[in-house]
């Protein structure tokens, strides 16, 4: 977590940086009205844009990553889910068990893997 929260930081700061440029810029504009500082100055734009987005971006895995931390996302699957709704759900669809089960549950649920067929009904 403190990786991404760096990453944030480090956004944050060349998002500062940018904007500080971008004022620069703006002092720069209005004195010379040459064409060249105002494509720098519509770059710079851009490129605050796209900073941003990115802090977006980041902001919204490190929520992402924090509300999954209480969620065991397999248990369910695996403790109250019969093997052989789920294997016959694949046959039918023609999806691999391999999407499903990783190997050692394959290994763990050879039996249902084997028993079900496309029209098992529980």
């Amino acid at each position: 977590m403190s990786n991404l929260q760096e990453k944030i930081q480090a956004k944050e700061d060349a998002i500062a940086e940018c904007r500080d440029e971008i004022k620069a810029l703006r002092r720069e504009v209005k004195t010379s009205k040459d064409a060249k500082s105002t494509k720098k100055l519509d770059s710079k734009k851009k490129q605050l844009l796209k900073l941003e987005e990115q802090l977006h971006k980041l902001e919204l895995q490190a929520t992402d990553k924090q509300e999954n931390k209480e969620i065991a996302l397999g248990t369910s699957k695996l403790n109250y889910l019969d093997p052989r709704i789920s294997v016959a759900w694949c046959k039918k669809w023609g999806v691999g068990v391999e999407k499903v089960y990783n190997k050692s549950q394959r290994e763990k649920f050879a039996w249902a893997i084997d028993m079900a067929d496309e029209d098992f009904v529980f």
